[in-house]
């Protein structure tokens, strides 16, 4: 094997390498990928969507992920949350999975505005007005044309530092990665990409998936995060032990 294709593999995965190592790997979880996520996306202006919410896991880690840093940080205190989800399921099978499959009741989730309907009807115009700005942008919508259909919506969003994650960007069957390919050869958006997160498989197959975070980048300078004070004292207070 190559450099170039033992690389490969640690990106991507390689099919069926989740069959010979589940249970021997130590992935961090969503909810770590999610907090370093929001955590990012603290000096980036505007609200954060979440689009594929099931039964609102993913969202309420955001929720509270986004009101810790509002205990600190002033400038989090106007960012909202919109969790968008048809809750009917599937629209088309995915992988291993059948269409229908993730049908829910809407799930209780206090503090977040619920945005109903499969996306091409619920993504309107009028939803884009009242957003306005979009800081970080969760995509957990699994099919292709799911994410085809969010990503065009959102471009208008965008800013620059603005974060997307991808819950599933490789796998078995990598449509978010095409679709987030094609989108971005349409609109000239530039991205960077931060992190590549190994995790199971999304879809119950045999390969490793990858989720995927990147950052709008445009001429306009942007500042990082600052630590919260809790974990500055900490690190002080650690360095005489």
């Amino acid at each position: 094997m190559t450099t170039v294709d033992a690389t490969q593999e640690w990106f991507v995965g390689r099919r069926g390498d989740w069959t010979e190592s589940s249970g021997r790997i130590t992935y961090p979880t969503r909810s770590q990928v999610l907090e370093i996520a929001v955590q990012i996306a603290r000096p980036v202006p505007g609200h954060i969507m979440d689009f594929g919410v099931y039964q609102g896991y993913s969202t309420r880690i955001i929720r509270d992920e986004l009101w810790r840093a509002k205990i600190w940080d002033r400038r989090q205190r106007g960012k909202r949350i919109y969790a968008c989800d048809s809750f009917e399921g599937l629209a088309e099978d995915y992988e291993n999975l059948p269409a229908g499959n993730f049908a829910t009741p809407v799930p209780t989730l206090r503090r977040v505005r619920i945005v109903k309907g499969f996306f091409d009807d619920s993504l309107t115009p009028e939803l884009a007005a009242e957003v306005g700005t979009v800081s970080l942008a969760h995509l957990d919508a699994d099919l292709y044309s799911s994410t085809v259909c969010v990503l065009n919506w959102l471009g208008p969003l965008l800013a620059p530092g603005s974060l997307l994650l991808f819950d599933e960007f490789y796998g078995d069957d990598p449509a978010e990665a095409r679709a987030f390919t094609e989108w971005l050869e349409r609109t000239g958006i530039k991205v960077a990409m931060l992190a590549l997160f190994g995790r199971e498989p999304s879809g119950q197959g045999g390969t490793s998936d990858r989720r995927a975070l990147f950052q709008v980048v445009s001429d306009q300078p942007i500042t990082k995060a600052a630590p919260f004070l809790p974990t500055r004292l900490r690190r002080r207070l650690s360095a005489n032990w």
